[in-house]
């Protein structure tokens, strides 16, 4: 007979963990207080319900078998899961705290980073929050690692242990300053973006494959400067050394000053701009306020024209 979901026994996990991590029964039966006859049974219980064995008994002590280090990393997590839900039990009626580290590209982050600061700062006052501004590349390998509780990326979809949520689509846009750009077409073709000495982020971004992607259509792409940091990236372009692929959120502030023009490629280069974290994470209240916010936040700039999209998506 299977073994349904909720017959599994938290303590008998825990004393599991617990064995693993010492490394035999009677490590972990002076660690947890428990008798080593009573622990032991506890084990044998467990394997028991799942009909397999899950440790293996030798003279130097105890340690997982295959299925045993599958079990492990589940059981890891369904304590995490019933340590934040005690928690959050125990917290509900108190203001919510803690910390909270969110990733935002470049782009991104001109035009939502000072909103979204000052709204959490308003509606959770006592979460410490922590701002990361990087290409969206580094974001998420940073996200994957757990350095990340979100991160803002580009054209991902949920993987097992990532969740993404679409916030809009965003369109890309052949970028220069004025003086260049005076003579440019209204509109740009694969064909004729060869023509254009670009300055590019490095190939670990996203906006490289599009880039190369949509050029295959053409002539290919002239790169003349790789540059990881968005604000030089956007002063070189600024100031006529080179031509950039942008979205109009990265350079909202020269679209205003008249600084910088944005032509659009033809067809349209679009991107999906979603908010990620990891999966098991999502069951923190806390973290689910802040993604809210994030969210909020997010429709309120694109409704008010402060976040220019293609189309705004529901998260």
């Amino acid at each position: 007979m299977k073994l349904l979901p909720q017959q599994l026994n938290l303590s008998r996990l825990s004393a599991f963990a617990a064995i693993c991590e010492e490394g035999s029964l009677s490590q972990a039966s002076l660690r947890l207080g428990i008798a080593q006859p009573a622990l032991s049974n506890m084990i044998k219980k467990l394997e028991e319900d799942l009909g397999t064995a899950i440790l293996i008994r030798h003279a130097r002590g105890s340690t997982p078998t295959a299925a045993g280090e599958v079990l492990l990393k589940g059981a890891y997590e369904m304590l995490a899961i019933a340590n934040a839900t005690i928690d959050a039990v125990g917290t509900a009626n108190e203001e919510p705290e803690g910390e909270v580290a969110i990733g935002l590209p470049a782009a991104t982050s001109t035009v939502l980073a000072i909103p979204l600061i000052k709204r959490l700062r308003q509606t959770l006052p006592k979460v410490s929050l922590r701002v990361v501004e990087a290409f969206s590349g580094y974001l998420w390998g940073w996200l994957q690692e757990g350095r990340l509780d979100f991160a803002i990326s580009f054209d991902r979809t949920s993987l097992p242990d990532i969740v993404c949520h679409p916030i809009c689509d965003e369109e890309i846009f052949l970028v220069g300053n004025q003086e260049l750009m005076r003579d440019v077409p209204a509109r740009i073709t694969p064909e004729m973006l060869g023509s254009f000495p670009l300055i590019m982020p490095t190939t670990i971004h996203g906006i490289r494959m599009k880039a190369k992607a949509f050029a295959a259509l053409g002539s290919g792409l002239d790169i003349r400067m790789e540059i990881d940091a968005s604000t030089h990236l956007v002063k070189l372009i600024a100031s006529g050394e080179g031509y950039g692929l942008l979205a109009k959120c990265a350079i909202y502030d020269e679209l205003e000053n008249h600084t910088i023009k944005a032509v659009p490629l033809s067809p349209p280069m679009i991107r999906q701009v979603s908010v990620c974290a990891q999966r098991i994470k999502m069951k923190d209240p806390v973290l689910l306020r802040v993604l809210d916010e994030i969210h909020s936040v997010s429709q309120e700039l694109i409704a008010e024209g402060k976040w220019p999209v293609a189309r705004h998506s529901d998260l």
